[in-house]
Protein backbone atom coordinates (compact mmCIF):
# COMPACT_ATOMS: atom_id res chain seq x y z
CA UNK A 1 0.00 0.00 0.00
CA UNK A 2 1.30 3.27 -1.14
CA UNK A 3 2.29 6.26 1.64
CA UNK A 4 -0.31 8.42 -0.10
CA UNK A 5 -3.02 5.34 0.88
CA UNK A 6 -2.36 4.73 4.31
CA UNK A 7 -2.63 7.90 4.92
CA UNK A 8 -5.93 8.65 3.52
CA UNK A 9 -7.09 5.26 5.31
CA UNK A 10 -5.67 6.33 8.52
CA UNK A 11 -7.79 9.74 8.04
CA UNK A 12 -10.67 7.99 6.72
CA UNK A 13 -10.32 5.71 9.92
CA UNK A 14 -10.66 8.66 12.39
CA UNK A 15 -13.43 10.53 10.67
CA UNK A 16 -15.55 10.06 13.27
CA UNK A 17 -13.29 11.02 15.87
CA UNK A 18 -11.95 14.24 14.63
CA UNK A 19 -13.79 17.04 12.43
CA UNK A 20 -11.79 19.78 10.09
CA UNK A 21 -11.65 22.93 12.15
CA UNK A 22 -10.14 26.49 11.33
CA UNK A 23 -6.32 26.73 12.55
CA UNK A 24 -5.98 30.02 13.76
CA UNK A 25 -2.43 32.68 13.60
CA UNK A 26 -2.12 33.64 17.24
CA UNK A 27 0.45 36.05 18.28
CA UNK A 28 2.74 34.98 21.22
CA UNK A 29 5.69 36.65 23.08
CA UNK A 30 8.02 38.40 20.42
CA UNK A 31 10.81 35.44 19.79
CA UNK A 32 7.89 32.46 20.04
CA UNK A 33 7.32 31.20 16.85
CA UNK A 34 3.84 30.75 16.07
CA UNK A 35 1.88 29.60 12.67
CA UNK A 36 -1.73 28.60 10.91
CA UNK A 37 -1.02 25.03 8.76
CA UNK A 38 -0.61 27.30 6.21
CA UNK A 39 2.05 29.44 7.11
CA UNK A 40 5.62 27.95 7.59
CA UNK A 41 7.64 29.61 10.38
CA UNK A 42 10.71 31.62 9.89
CA UNK A 43 13.20 29.82 11.42
CA UNK A 44 17.08 30.01 11.33
CA UNK A 45 18.40 27.52 9.68
CA UNK A 46 20.59 25.50 12.42
CA UNK A 47 17.52 26.24 15.06
CA UNK A 48 15.27 22.85 15.51
CA UNK A 49 11.70 23.54 15.50
CA UNK A 50 8.88 21.40 17.73
CA UNK A 51 5.72 22.19 16.54
CA UNK A 52 3.41 22.11 20.19
CA UNK A 53 -0.29 22.56 20.84
CA UNK A 54 -1.17 26.02 21.55
CA UNK A 55 -3.18 25.69 24.83
CA UNK A 56 -3.55 27.10 28.55
CA UNK A 57 0.05 25.79 29.68
CA UNK A 58 2.27 26.36 26.34
CA UNK A 59 0.32 30.03 26.21
CA UNK A 60 1.83 30.95 29.67
CA UNK A 61 4.87 29.31 29.36
CA UNK A 62 5.54 31.61 26.04
CA UNK A 63 4.19 34.83 27.92
CA UNK A 64 6.53 34.66 31.03
CA UNK A 65 9.32 33.45 28.93
CA UNK A 66 9.71 29.77 30.09
CA UNK A 67 8.99 27.76 26.80
CA UNK A 68 11.57 30.15 24.98
CA UNK A 69 14.37 29.45 27.53
CA UNK A 70 13.66 25.79 27.64
CA UNK A 71 13.75 25.05 24.05
CA UNK A 72 16.67 27.42 24.04
CA UNK A 73 19.10 25.39 25.57
CA UNK A 74 18.74 23.26 22.71
CA UNK A 75 19.00 25.52 19.91
CA UNK A 76 15.41 24.77 19.55
CA UNK A 77 12.41 27.18 19.38
CA UNK A 78 8.89 26.27 20.32
CA UNK A 79 5.66 26.93 16.98
CA UNK A 80 2.93 27.25 18.75
CA UNK A 81 -0.57 25.76 16.73
CA UNK A 82 -3.78 26.28 17.70
CA UNK A 83 -5.26 22.89 16.50
CA UNK A 84 -8.45 23.11 17.85
CA UNK A 85 -10.68 24.18 20.85
CA UNK A 86 -11.97 21.96 23.71
CA UNK A 87 -15.42 21.55 22.36
CA UNK A 88 -15.17 21.50 18.65
CA UNK A 89 -13.56 18.96 16.11
CA UNK A 90 -9.77 19.73 15.26
CA UNK A 91 -7.46 19.29 12.49
CA UNK A 92 -5.38 17.26 14.53
CA UNK A 93 -4.76 13.71 12.72
CA UNK A 94 -4.01 15.90 9.91
CA UNK A 95 -1.06 17.86 11.12
CA UNK A 96 0.08 14.79 13.54
CA UNK A 97 0.29 12.96 10.02
CA UNK A 98 2.18 15.43 7.91
CA UNK A 99 4.36 16.36 10.66
CA UNK A 100 2.81 20.00 11.12
CA UNK A 101 2.38 18.70 14.96
CA UNK A 102 4.44 17.17 16.99
CA UNK A 103 2.79 16.80 20.45
CA UNK A 104 -0.98 16.34 20.73
CA UNK A 105 -2.79 16.47 24.15
CA UNK A 106 -5.86 14.66 24.70
CA UNK A 107 -7.60 12.24 27.22
CA UNK A 108 -6.57 8.73 27.92
CA UNK A 109 -9.09 7.16 25.22
CA UNK A 110 -7.55 9.41 22.29
CA UNK A 111 -3.85 7.88 23.61
CA UNK A 112 -4.97 4.50 22.58
CA UNK A 113 -7.26 5.09 19.54
CA UNK A 114 -5.09 7.49 17.55
CA UNK A 115 -2.58 3.89 17.41
CA UNK A 116 -4.95 1.86 17.23
CA UNK A 117 -6.04 3.52 14.34
CA UNK A 118 -3.04 3.37 12.45
CA UNK A 119 -0.90 6.21 13.97
CA UNK A 120 2.80 5.85 15.29
CA UNK A 121 2.28 7.60 18.44
CA UNK A 122 4.11 7.59 21.63
CA UNK A 123 3.10 8.23 25.38
CA UNK A 124 5.26 11.18 27.06
CA UNK A 125 2.79 12.06 29.65
CA UNK A 126 0.02 11.17 31.71
CA UNK A 127 -1.38 13.38 34.71
CA UNK A 128 -2.95 11.61 37.99
CA UNK A 129 -6.51 10.49 38.91
CA UNK A 130 -9.17 13.46 37.74
CA UNK A 131 -12.03 15.42 39.79
CA UNK A 132 -15.32 13.44 39.16
CA UNK A 133 -16.51 16.72 37.98
CA UNK A 134 -14.32 17.13 34.94
CA UNK A 135 -17.30 15.39 33.21
CA UNK A 136 -20.85 15.52 33.65
CA UNK A 137 -24.33 15.28 32.47
CA UNK A 138 -26.35 18.29 32.13
CA UNK A 139 -30.06 19.29 31.36
CA UNK A 140 -31.17 22.73 31.27
CA UNK A 141 -31.87 24.48 34.40
CA UNK A 142 -35.74 24.51 33.59
CA UNK A 143 -35.99 20.71 33.06
CA UNK A 144 -38.59 18.32 34.28
CA UNK A 145 -35.83 15.70 34.58
CA UNK A 146 -34.72 15.32 38.42
CA UNK A 147 -33.15 11.93 38.70
CA UNK A 148 -30.94 9.85 35.82
CA UNK A 149 -33.98 7.51 35.65
CA UNK A 150 -36.12 10.35 34.65
CA UNK A 151 -33.95 10.40 30.92
CA UNK A 152 -35.40 7.52 30.09
CA UNK A 153 -36.85 7.53 26.70
CA UNK A 154 -35.20 11.27 26.29
CA UNK A 155 -32.12 12.09 23.59
CA UNK A 156 -28.54 12.37 25.14
CA UNK A 157 -25.93 13.84 22.88
CA UNK A 158 -22.39 13.76 23.34
CA UNK A 159 -19.00 13.62 20.76
CA UNK A 160 -19.30 9.89 20.66
CA UNK A 161 -15.05 9.23 21.37
CA UNK A 162 -14.70 12.22 23.62
CA UNK A 163 -13.81 12.15 27.13
CA UNK A 164 -17.53 13.02 28.58
CA UNK A 165 -19.25 10.37 26.38
CA UNK A 166 -16.88 7.57 28.47
CA UNK A 167 -18.16 8.95 31.84
CA UNK A 168 -21.55 9.40 31.24
CA UNK A 169 -22.02 6.28 29.78
CA UNK A 170 -20.39 5.00 33.31
CA UNK A 171 -22.24 6.50 35.20
CA UNK A 172 -25.50 6.07 33.74
CA UNK A 173 -25.06 2.39 33.34
CA UNK A 174 -24.55 2.06 37.22
CA UNK A 175 -28.24 3.69 37.91
CA UNK A 176 -29.49 1.34 35.24
CA UNK A 177 -29.74 3.18 32.48
CA UNK A 178 -28.28 2.68 28.95
CA UNK A 179 -27.57 4.50 25.43
CA UNK A 180 -28.30 3.02 22.27
CA UNK A 181 -25.07 2.50 20.17
CA UNK A 182 -24.03 1.07 17.16
CA UNK A 183 -24.16 -2.41 18.86
CA UNK A 184 -27.18 -2.31 20.97
CA UNK A 185 -30.18 -0.88 21.77
CA UNK A 186 -30.93 1.09 24.90
CA UNK A 187 -33.08 3.38 27.06
CA UNK A 188 -31.57 6.67 25.76
CA UNK A 189 -31.34 7.55 22.29
CA UNK A 190 -28.04 8.89 21.50
CA UNK A 191 -26.81 12.16 19.36
CA UNK A 192 -23.26 12.56 18.24
CA UNK A 193 -22.56 16.24 18.14
CA UNK A 194 -19.78 18.61 19.16
CA UNK A 195 -18.42 21.89 19.90
CA UNK A 196 -20.39 25.27 19.29
CA UNK A 197 -23.36 23.42 17.98
CA UNK A 198 -24.15 21.23 20.62
CA UNK A 199 -24.59 23.97 23.18
CA UNK A 200 -26.67 26.10 20.67
CA UNK A 201 -28.56 22.64 19.83
CA UNK A 202 -28.80 22.03 23.29
CA UNK A 203 -30.22 25.39 24.19
CA UNK A 204 -32.85 25.27 21.60
CA UNK A 205 -34.04 22.02 23.32
CA UNK A 206 -33.15 19.32 20.59
CA UNK A 207 -32.10 17.23 22.80
CA UNK A 208 -32.65 16.45 26.90
CA UNK A 209 -29.74 15.49 28.32
CA UNK A 210 -25.43 16.63 27.55
CA UNK A 211 -22.38 15.12 28.20
CA UNK A 212 -19.75 17.28 28.22
CA UNK A 213 -16.59 19.24 30.18
CA UNK A 214 -17.91 22.54 31.81
CA UNK A 215 -14.48 23.72 31.50
CA UNK A 216 -14.70 24.63 28.09
CA UNK A 217 -14.49 27.48 25.68
CA UNK A 218 -18.27 26.09 24.21
CA UNK A 219 -19.81 25.23 27.64
CA UNK A 220 -18.19 27.12 30.35
CA UNK A 221 -21.24 30.02 30.18
CA UNK A 222 -24.03 27.44 30.66
CA UNK A 223 -22.48 26.91 34.21
CA UNK A 224 -21.49 30.55 34.76
CA UNK A 225 -24.40 31.67 34.01
CA UNK A 226 -26.21 29.12 35.66
CA UNK A 227 -28.48 27.74 32.57
CA UNK A 228 -27.75 24.06 33.70
CA UNK A 229 -28.46 21.63 36.63
CA UNK A 230 -25.92 18.26 36.75
CA UNK A 231 -28.04 15.27 36.92
CA UNK A 232 -24.39 13.51 37.83
CA UNK A 233 -21.16 13.84 37.79
CA UNK A 234 -18.31 10.92 36.43
CA UNK A 235 -18.30 8.07 39.64
CA UNK A 236 -15.97 8.86 42.45
CA UNK A 237 -13.12 6.38 42.06
CA UNK A 238 -14.89 4.87 38.68
CA UNK A 239 -13.37 3.96 35.80
CA UNK A 240 -13.28 7.18 34.09
CA UNK A 241 -12.00 9.02 37.40
CA UNK A 242 -9.13 6.56 38.28
CA UNK A 243 -8.06 6.03 34.89
CA UNK A 244 -9.80 6.90 31.53
CA UNK A 245 -10.35 10.18 32.40
CA UNK A 246 -6.40 11.23 32.87
CA UNK A 247 -5.11 14.08 30.92
CA UNK A 248 -2.57 12.26 27.99
CA UNK A 249 0.20 13.95 25.80
CA UNK A 250 1.30 11.72 22.90
CA UNK A 251 3.84 12.83 20.24
CA UNK A 252 5.12 11.36 16.77
CA UNK A 253 7.20 8.47 17.97
CA UNK A 254 9.90 9.06 15.02
CA UNK A 255 10.03 12.66 15.77
CA UNK A 256 10.20 11.98 19.42
CA UNK A 257 12.69 9.19 18.91
CA UNK A 258 15.20 11.77 16.96
CA UNK A 259 14.47 14.55 19.61
CA UNK A 260 13.78 13.22 22.96
CA UNK A 261 15.66 16.52 24.80
CA UNK A 262 13.24 18.95 22.98
CA UNK A 263 9.89 16.57 24.90
CA UNK A 264 12.22 17.11 27.90
CA UNK A 265 12.00 20.84 27.63
CA UNK A 266 8.43 20.93 26.63
CA UNK A 267 7.41 18.63 29.66
CA UNK A 268 9.70 20.96 31.91
CA UNK A 269 8.19 24.70 30.52
CA UNK A 270 4.83 22.98 31.41
CA UNK A 271 6.01 21.25 34.46
CA UNK A 272 7.11 25.31 35.50
CA UNK A 273 3.21 26.38 34.53
CA UNK A 274 1.61 23.69 36.78
CA UNK A 275 3.69 24.87 39.48
CA UNK A 276 3.18 28.28 38.94
CA UNK A 277 -0.77 27.61 39.09
CA UNK A 278 -0.31 25.88 41.99
CA UNK A 279 1.29 27.94 44.06
CA UNK A 280 0.24 30.62 46.90
CA UNK A 281 -3.25 29.41 46.80
CA UNK A 282 -3.84 30.19 43.32
CA UNK A 283 -3.22 33.88 43.34
CA UNK A 284 -1.75 33.74 39.63
CA UNK A 285 -4.90 32.14 38.38
CA UNK A 286 -6.45 35.81 37.42
CA UNK A 287 -3.25 36.86 35.75
CA UNK A 288 -3.00 33.48 33.95
CA UNK A 289 -6.81 33.66 32.88
CA UNK A 290 -5.36 37.72 31.37
CA UNK A 291 -2.99 36.11 29.44
CA UNK A 292 -5.09 32.48 28.14
CA UNK A 293 -8.45 34.97 27.56
CA UNK A 294 -5.85 36.77 24.97
CA UNK A 295 -4.21 34.07 23.73
CA UNK A 296 -7.16 31.40 22.81
CA UNK A 297 -9.53 34.18 21.88
CA UNK A 298 -12.16 33.55 24.76
CA UNK A 299 -14.25 36.27 27.82
CA UNK A 300 -11.86 35.95 30.54
CA UNK A 301 -14.71 34.88 32.44
CA UNK A 302 -14.51 31.64 30.46
CA UNK A 303 -10.00 31.97 30.61
CA UNK A 304 -11.24 32.01 34.32
CA UNK A 305 -13.39 29.11 34.73
CA UNK A 306 -11.42 27.31 32.57
CA UNK A 307 -8.54 27.24 34.79
CA UNK A 308 -9.80 27.22 38.15
CA UNK A 309 -13.11 25.30 38.29
CA UNK A 310 -12.84 21.82 39.76
CA UNK A 311 -13.89 20.68 36.00
CA UNK A 312 -10.78 21.96 34.67
CA UNK A 313 -8.85 19.92 32.29
CA UNK A 314 -6.51 22.75 31.67
CA UNK A 315 -3.37 21.68 33.73
CA UNK A 316 -2.47 18.48 36.07
CA UNK A 317 0.27 17.26 38.04
CA UNK A 318 1.91 14.22 36.17
CA UNK A 319 2.23 10.33 36.96
CA UNK A 320 5.58 9.80 37.05
CA UNK A 321 5.46 5.76 37.33
CA UNK A 322 5.10 4.23 33.68
CA UNK A 323 3.73 0.88 34.56
CA UNK A 324 1.01 2.85 36.79
CA UNK A 325 -0.27 4.39 33.20
CA UNK A 326 -0.07 1.13 31.53
CA UNK A 327 -2.10 -0.94 34.07
CA UNK A 328 -4.79 2.07 33.97
CA UNK A 329 -4.69 2.54 29.93
CA UNK A 330 -5.21 -1.57 29.88
CA UNK A 331 -8.13 -1.46 32.94
CA UNK A 332 -9.72 1.04 30.93
CA UNK A 333 -9.77 -0.92 27.74
CA UNK A 334 -10.62 -3.78 29.21
CA UNK A 335 -13.93 -2.11 30.99
CA UNK A 336 -14.77 -0.67 27.44
CA UNK A 337 -14.28 -4.14 25.78
CA UNK A 338 -16.55 -5.60 28.62
CA UNK A 339 -19.38 -3.29 28.22
CA UNK A 340 -18.96 -3.63 24.26
CA UNK A 341 -18.23 -0.05 23.66
CA UNK A 342 -18.60 0.23 19.83
CA UNK A 343 -15.26 1.93 18.84
CA UNK A 344 -12.91 0.13 21.20
CA UNK A 345 -14.54 -3.12 19.83
CA UNK A 346 -13.84 -2.36 16.50
CA UNK A 347 -10.13 -1.06 17.22
CA UNK A 348 -8.15 -1.54 20.05
CA UNK A 349 -4.80 -2.37 21.36
CA UNK A 350 -2.86 -5.34 22.72
CA UNK A 351 -1.37 -5.85 26.21
CA UNK A 352 2.46 -5.30 24.39
CA UNK A 353 0.75 -2.56 22.32
CA UNK A 354 -0.06 -0.76 24.96
CA UNK A 355 3.25 -1.39 27.04
CA UNK A 356 5.34 -0.19 24.11
CA UNK A 357 2.77 3.13 23.67
CA UNK A 358 4.84 4.21 26.94
CA UNK A 359 8.00 6.16 26.26
CA UNK A 360 9.50 5.37 29.41
CA UNK A 361 12.62 8.01 28.83
CA UNK A 362 10.27 10.55 29.88
CA UNK A 363 9.15 8.53 33.22
CA UNK A 364 10.94 7.85 36.19
CA UNK A 365 14.46 6.22 35.80
CA UNK A 366 14.61 7.13 32.18
CA UNK A 367 17.74 9.41 30.87
CA UNK A 368 15.24 12.71 29.86
CA UNK A 369 13.18 11.79 32.93
CA UNK A 370 10.89 14.97 34.45
CA UNK A 371 9.76 15.07 37.77
CA UNK A 372 6.27 16.76 37.49
CA UNK A 373 4.87 14.81 40.62
CA UNK A 374 2.77 17.09 43.07
CA UNK A 375 6.01 17.92 45.56
CA UNK A 376 5.48 18.05 49.52
CA UNK A 377 4.29 22.14 50.23
CA UNK A 378 2.76 22.38 47.38
CA UNK A 379 -1.00 23.89 47.24
CA UNK A 380 -3.14 20.87 46.97
CA UNK A 381 -6.06 21.01 44.40
CA UNK A 382 -9.39 21.13 45.49
CA UNK A 383 -12.53 23.20 46.96
CA UNK A 384 -10.44 24.36 49.67
CA UNK A 385 -7.85 26.32 47.06
CA UNK A 386 -9.78 26.48 43.65
CA UNK A 387 -13.51 27.19 44.07
CA UNK A 388 -16.13 25.14 42.58
CA UNK A 389 -18.61 26.58 39.68
CA UNK A 390 -21.46 25.52 38.58
CA UNK A 391 -24.63 24.05 40.44
CA UNK A 392 -24.41 21.57 43.11
CA UNK A 393 -24.44 18.18 42.31
CA UNK A 394 -27.03 15.81 42.75
CA UNK A 395 -26.54 12.87 44.78
CA UNK A 396 -27.06 9.14 43.78
CA UNK A 397 -25.98 5.76 44.63
CA UNK A 398 -23.85 3.95 42.24
CA UNK A 399 -24.04 0.81 41.04
CA UNK A 400 -21.59 -1.89 40.95
CA UNK A 401 -17.95 -1.16 41.00
CA UNK A 402 -16.65 -2.03 37.06
CA UNK A 403 -14.56 -4.74 36.73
Amino acid sequence: MSTLKRTTSRMGNLVVVLVVSTIALMAMADDTVTKGAALPPKVAGKARLAHVPLMETTAIAAQKGWLQEEFAKYNAKADLVLSSSYGGGATVAALLDRGDLHIVSLMMNMSMQYPAQGFDTTVIWGSTVVNPRRAQTIVLADSDIRSVSELKGKTLAASVLSCPYYASMEALRAQGVTVDNDLQKGDLRFVNISGAAATSAFLSGRFEGFALHPASSTTASLFIQDQIRTLTTAIPNGIYVTSGGRSMQFASRPWARENPDLVKAYLTAQDRVVRWLAADKGAHLDEAATITSRALRLPKAVALFALKDQSETAWNFGETDANVLVGHMKKFQAYQLSVKDPTFTKAHLTDKQIEALIDRRFFAGGEYFVDVREKPGTSPKGASVLPSGGPTIATWTPGPSPP
